[in-house]
């Protein structure tokens, strides 16, 4: 657990975690490199829970801010992403336009992924969050589709209400990322990547 600050390619990727101790998920986000952290250094010693998410964000276009790194959370729900939803400063206001009002005060950033989460929450996701996720990935596939042109939406996501976790993967006019679990003594890990060079072992 910890966060991290590189380069790769020239892209800025950042690692944060989240975590539930009670109901609603706790977040820990820096832009600072793990070795620079000495608050999370102290922190990982303490804390225990049954289920972390933690992301590395490769941004391609908006802001490196806490604000706009994963995990993103609105009340007892952690949600995080790997993809893109096509062209975003062409598509942001239709996006965003499917958030409802009584979500939309959660919105802190400005990233693509976040926007998608809080149309997911407001499409129902607090008690469909399959469902949820359906209707919203229809409707961005309809945007990234004309008759005129294509834009790629790859969409690899982990939700979670600190009970059930959800792991989704779908693409439009573009190849999937990747997404792999493990079961291990009751325990289930869900990655992007495999961990490890044991690739058998995940599914």
């Amino acid at each position: 657990v910890s966060s991290f600050l590189g380069a790769v390619g020239g892209v800025i990727i950042v690692l944060f975690i989240a975590l539930y101790i009670s109901a609603e998920p706790g977040l820990y986000r820096e832009v600072r490199p793990a070795w620079s952290d000495e608050n999370l250094r102290y922190l990982c010693r303490h804390i225990r829970s049954h289920l972390y998410f933690a992301h590395v964000r490769a941004s391609t276009g908006t802001p490196i801010t806490r604000p706009n790194c994963h995990p993103f959370a609105c009340g007892r729900w952690l949600f995080m992403h790997n993809g893109m939803i096509g062209n975003w400063s062409r598509l942001r206001r239709k996006v965003e336009s499917l958030i409802p009002d009584e979500v939309y005060g959660s919105r802190i950033g400005t990233t693509d992924s976040e926007a998608v989460f809080l149309a997911i929450i407001g499409a129902g996701g607090d008690k469909d969050p399959v469902g949820a996720t359906a209707r919203v990935l229809a409707a961005l596939t309809d945007m990234v589709t004309t008759e005129d042109y294509t834009e790629p939406l790859r969409f690899t996501s982990a939700l979670s209400n600190g009970r059930d976790l959800y792991a989704f993967r779908y693409a439009a006019n573009d190849n999937a990322n990747t997404l792999y679990y493990q079961e291990s003594g009751g325990n289930v890990v869900v990655v992007s990547e495999p961990l490890d060079g044991e690739h058998a072992h995940w599914k």
